[in-house]
């Protein structure tokens, strides 16, 4: 399940948000789709509004995702005065942010509106600047393109930093970190990869998804084999049932998994052997991609912008918190 462009996902993420209004953002964002070039779609954005801007209660049956903060910090708020392509936008009075389909980075919900990590990424960034926001899905293959070609001003896509991209596009400071985990039975004897890669372990990973190279790379000599994912983050059932000793999944929704999935408890292994803590380190995942905000090449003003306001995303706590979140909505 790894994603650098598209990645098959056996996931349904679900998620209903407050739209994000005058008091999110500046101004609100009109709630007719158009279509843009290249067949992409232009639809309005759902994020969470800030609870001390006038948030209120989602009726029930809706989800309450992280709100957004209500006050920029003085550090993003000075990186994004002026200069470059900030003069642009603020001038434009909208920022374009281009996206591909990703959940739960990004998707729509049942209304067209645009939900998850990257969406509310877009309502932030919009408040830095004082502007509105337009969000555009676009395809993987064609995103790059839409920075030289003036159509978006910013890719939040779960977008993997490769040096082909970086011949033709900035990124800013990473600010998610997409690899893999193995997970076994917390009872059972399994406690390191090379405990995994012996040929009486069964290992199972959803059909289709890329850990089967990455089992062939860790774990060689187990017995591979693949199952339907069926909607499921990974295949507990086959755990739980004896059916196989280890399968593997992306490391960012662990916490959700190790909560979800209790009897019997699950246990996920890394590069360092068992994770004892919520949430894996960068050393312990496996086989790590640094994910950033695709930028236009050169614009040193705005990579400063956006650099800061990743900074404060990390440093604050948000980003753990909306990939928590996020992860954790699903249907069924």
């Amino acid at each position: 399940m790894l994603r650098g462009g598209s990645r098959k996902t056996g996931v349904a993420f679900v998620a209903l948000a407050l739209t994000i209004g005058s008091a999110a953002c500046g101004s609100s964002v009109k709630s007719s789709s158009t279509t843009a070039k290249n067949g992409a779609t232009t639809t309005p954005a759902a994020g969470a509004t800030p609870a001390a801007a006038g948030a209120t209660t989602p009726p029930k049956g809706q989800f309450n995702p992280p709100v957004i903060y209500d006050k920029v910090p003085e550090a993003v708020a000075n990186a994004c005065k002026s200069g470059g392509k900030i003069d642009e936008i603020k001038k434009r009075g909208t920022l374009n942010f281009a996206i591909g389909v990703s959940p739960p980075f990004g998707f729509k919900l049942p209304d067209g509106k645009w939900a998850g990590v990257e969406a509310q990424a877009a309502a932030e960034i919009s408040k830095v600047l004082g502007v509105k926001f337009s969000i555009t899905d676009y395809s993987y293959d064609i995103l790059p393109t839409t920075l030289s070609s003036g159509q978006a001003d910013i890719i939040g896509a779960q977008l993997f930093v490769t040096p082909k991209r970086q011949e033709v596009i900035d990124f800013s400071t990473p600010y998610y970190k997409s690899g893999q985990l193995f997970y076994v039975l917390k009872d059972s004897k399994f406690q390191t990869i090379d405990d995994l890669n012996k040929p009486d372990v069964r290992f199972v990973y959803g059909t289709g998804g890329a850990q089967l190279d990455l089992a062939k790379k860790y774990i060689p000599n187990a017995k591979i084999s693949d199952a339907p994912l069926k909607g499921q983050l990974l295949l507990y059932d086959f755990l739980a049932a004896k059916q196989a000793d280890v399968t593997m999944t992306e490391g960012a929704p662990m916490k959700v998994i190790l909560d979800g999935f209790k009897d019997p408890a699950l246990v996920a292994i890394g590069r360092n052997g068992r994770v004892a803590t919520d949430h894996a380190s960068d050393a312990e995942i496996l086989d790590p991609f640094d994910v950033a905000f695709g930028l236009p090449k050169g614009d040193t003003a705005w990579k400063g912008c956006v650099d800061a306001y990743v900074k404060d995303l990390i440093d604050s706590g948000r980003m753990t918190a909306r990939l928590d979140y996020w992860l954790a909505q699903k249907v069924g």
